[in-house]
């Protein structure tokens, strides 16, 4: 009886002792503190709202100029839905090579990282939880504006809840993987490594259906599309939030097809990635990148 009531105690006292845990412990506290150093916490809460409310509205004016002030269409909830999910990309997909030439080039630090006992790649996994949580509530915060003040029609009582979990869970993996495979480009590559992830971000947000639907696009770049697993993440959110009639517009019309593809994509994306990011880890090792300067 003993035993059985100070298991769990055990269990999270081994689990807190392991390795792993402390490197990404350390790692996220690292991290969150990187991120609101500049200034004091409640002016970073004032910026961490207004940032993704003021990115909405820049893409709500572009509707407006082109459609007409008042115009609802459905096209106006795929836009704000797509703009509010983007958030998590834009913070992790690019967030995570920038911090790594950040420690290797502005502060000298990435060479100390590799001499410790913990393995990188959790580290960066660690870096990656509080972006993921800063994308989470910009993502809230984006949605909220937009249904109470822009009129998106989500209505929260009818939401699929467990498909949009399921779609963000699914999503912190491939876009985390995404941004492993970047910062591990980023280590090798001699130019453009700051310039490549806003590259890389860019390019999938046109492709991957972010602002607009994938059918729109010629036949060659809707087959490059269906390969990437954002635009199936995409797609899942606006039909956990918007219904499965915003479908229609999405070649793969059923919603269990498109979660399978998903995470089949997903699976495929993140062994990819893992192979990558070896092969440049092992590369900037042998070639002593770990603490060169690329920006001068």
């Amino acid at each position: 009886m003993i035993e059985a009531t100070t298991a769990p105690g055990n269990l999270r006292a081994r689990i807190a002792g392991t390795r792993a845990w402390q490197t990404l412990r350390a790692a996220t506290w690292l991290e969150w503190q990187s991120r609101g150093n500049w200034t004091n916490p409640l002016l970073y809460c004032l910026y961490l709202i207004v940032r993704p409310m003021t990115a909405s509205l820049v893409l709500v004016l572009m509707y407006w100029v082109v459609s007409g002030a008042h115009a609802h269409g459905g096209i106006f909830g795929f836009l704000i839905c797509g703009a509010a999910a983007w958030t998590f990309v834009e913070q992790i997909v690019a967030g995570i090579p920038q911090a790594v030439l950040a420690d290797r080039e502005e502060y000298a630090m990435l060479k100390y990282v590799y001499i410790t006992p913990s393995r990188f790649l959790i580290f960066l996994i660690g870096r990656a939880l509080p972006r993921m949580l800063i994308a989470f509530f910009a993502f809230a915060i984006t949605l909220g504006f937009g249904i109470t003040l822009l009129g998106v029609p989500v209505d929260l009582r009818a939401v699929n809840y467990p498909l949009l979990l399921a779609a963000l869970v699914f999503g912190f993996i491939a876009i985390t993987a995404l941004g492993i495979m970047l910062a591990g480009l980023a280590l090798v590559l001699k130019r453009g490594a700051y310039q490549m992830p806003q590259a890389v971000t860019g390019a999938l947000y046109l492709v991957s259906g972010a602002i607009f639907p994938i059918v729109v696009l010629p036949g060659w770049l809707q087959t490059i599309a269906l390969g990437v697993p954002l635009t199936y993440w995409l797609e899942l959110v606006r039909r956990a939030l918007l219904g499965s009639h915003i479908g229609e517009q999405f070649p793969i019309a059923d919603t269990g097809a498109v979660f399978g593809w998903f995470a089949l994509t997903t699976v495929a994306f993140a062994a990819v990635a893992y192979v990558v990011f070896r092969i440049c880890d092992y590369q900037a090792r042998e070639r002593g990148q770990i603490d060169r300067t690329t920006g001068y």
